[in-house]
């Protein structure tokens, strides 16, 4: 399972890095919503979504918001309001015991609230993406380096010191230890890019929004767990050897790109 991820993340991070350098916006922005189509697919089948014809009409009006949007000024589009609607909710979604919440409701109910997130997590994911790709590719870039950054300080600071576990009857192996070392990575990581991206003047403020999406993207984590636990599956997929589906490596994006974003945006920055 190692030598599988390992050869994933290989063959996956120059393909990811040069999509975003070097692809022109309206080519970035058809392949994100291919990406952003698949892992769709799997939160419908997280949702208990298994009829084709069901799955293909879902697919098809989330790809026809997508392009709808051309057809209005994307630099207009009222991104924040996604946003702080998308993570009130989550928020709230977390707050007790999601998981045995899910658990005790019905099919149906359980399937409408499934896919009232899937909503507040997709578009927003896509045109926060393509917004930010508009303004500069190399702050797409840096969407994720904020995650993999902040995974990164979360696994060895929560290694070394893990104790007080964050959210046990969601995901047992996040303490609180881990979250700490994720947020000193990214203050580490932020000053630096600061300077590269000349934010010195008000580099507090850059750094205070990319410790928010840090924050975010663990929360972004935990909703997607909540939904695979709630049904019994440990990956939303298999279509990436070692690391399960497009979902399991794109829960903690879904988080950070809306916020930074809409961070960035409220700054004046975008």
């Amino acid at each position: 399972m190692l030598k599988q991820r390992i050869l994933t993340a290989a063959l996956l991070l120059p393909a990811v890095i040069a999509a975003i350098l070097l692809l022109s916006v309206e080519l970035f922005s058809i392949l994100w919503a291919v990406v952003m189509s698949v892992a769709a697919y799997e939160w419908l089948k997280l949702s208990g979504i298994k009829n084709t014809l069901s799955l293909f009409v879902a697919l098809l009006v989330l790809n026809l918001s997508f392009f709808s949007v051309w057809f209005y000024p994307i630099s207009n589009f009222p991104i924040e309001w996604f946003i702080l609607i998308a993570w009130l909710y989550a928020i709230v979604s977390l707050t007790g015991d999601p998981v045995k919440r899910l658990q005790n409701c019905s099919s149906t109910r359980y399937t409408i609230i499934a896919l009232l997130t899937g909503c507040l997590i997709i578009f927003p994911t896509w045109l926060a993406m393509v917004l930010l790709h508009q303004h500069n590719p190399w702050m797409v870039l840096h969407v994720f380096g904020i995650v993999w950054v902040a995974d990164t300080g979360a696994y060895f600071s929560g290694k070394a010191f893990g104790k007080h576990k964050l959210a046990p009857a969601i995901s047992p192996g996040k303490s609180w230890e881990g979250v700490i070392g994720a947020l000193f990575a990214i203050v580490v990581y932020s000053v630096i890019v600061s300077f590269w991206l000349n934010h010195t003047q008000q580099q507090w403020l850059f750094v205070l929004i990319c410790v928010i999406a840090a924050i975010a993207s663990v929360a972004g984590d935990l909703l997607e767990s909540v939904f695979k636990r709630a049904i019994g599956v440990k990956d939303s997929g298999q279509i990436l050897p070692g690391h399960g589906g497009a979902m399991d490596r794109l829960d903690s994006i879904t988080a950070a790109a809306p916020v930074f974003t809409a961070g960035y945006y409220l700054a004046g920055w975008l």
